[in-house]
């Protein structure tokens, strides 16, 4: 199980890390998972939650001048924290 990468997106969530510190490591360490053979490991609905909170990392700029399709920090944080809430349902 994911339990890292899971660890991190929940800290982001519970505002213990910026969206720039979160966006850069889930990412990579997404990725290192999915090399692994870490994320085959997952039942369907952690593996969508995870690979969807990924694809949200990606959109997130902290740019001022961010395109209309990317995230701001407190954007990322409420949409992570839904896919969060659909684990707990």
């Amino acid at each position: 199980m994911s339990t890292t990468i899971l660890a991190l997106a929940k800290l982001f969530q519970s505002g213990r890390l910026s969206a720039d510190e979160f966006s850069n490591t889930y990412m990579e360490l997404w990725k290192f998972e999915g090399k692994e053979g870490i994320l085959s490991n997952d039942d369907d609905l952690l593996s969508e939650c995870l690979s969807s909170i990924f694809c949200l990392a990606d959109l997130y700029n902290s740019s001022i001048t961010r395109k209309s399709f990317e995230l701001n920090e407190a954007q990322l944080r409420e949409r992570i924290t839904g896919l969060l809430q659909t684990l707990n349902e």
